[in-house]
C-alpha cells in the first residue's frame, strides 16, 4: 500500500490460492460504495494495460464523481490458474497534476513475476 495525504493510493495485492482476476468489480464497488451510496455517480469500463515486460493486466477504469470532486480509480490483475496480483489505484482531479506523474512511474517500472 502506497497512499497520499490528499488520497492518492496505490495497492498490490498477491494471491496464492486463486486468480484474483476475477475480483475486479467486487473492488471497485467496495472502494467506491461510500461516494456511491452519498449520490456519487460511477462510470466505469473494461481495461488492458501493458507492463514494460509484455505481461497484460486486465481489469477496469472507472470514475466516481460528485458535486465537488471527481476520482479515478483503475483495477487491474494478473494471474494463473492458483495465483496472481491485483492493482489498484486512486486518484483525485485536484491531485492529478502533481501525483500523476508518480502513478505513471510506478506502471513504467512495475514487473510482475508470480
Amino acid at each position: 500500500l502506497m497512499a497520499w495525504a490528499l488520497g492518492t493510493l496505490v495497492v498490490v495485492q498477491k494471491y496464492d490460492k486463486m486468480n484474483p482476476v476475477s475480483l475486479n468489480q467486487l473492488m471497485l464497488q467496495e472502494m467506491t460504495r461510500e461516494t456511491v451510496q452519498a449520490g456519487g455517480q460511477l462510470t466505469q469500463q473494461p481495461m488492458t494495460r501493458k507492463l514494460a515486460d509484455g505481461k497484460e493486466l486486465t481489469g477496469l477504469k472507472a470514475t466516481v464523481k460528485t458535486r465537488t470532486d471527481r476520482a479515478d480509480f483503475e483495477i487491474v490483475g494478473f494471474g494463473t490458474a492458483d495465483q496472481g496480483v491485483l492493482f489498484i489505484t486512486r486518484i483525485g482531479d485536484q491531485d492529478n497534476a502533481t501525483e500523476q506523474p508518480l502513478i505513471d512511474k510506478f506502471w513504467e517500472t512495475l514487473k510482475v513475476k508470480l
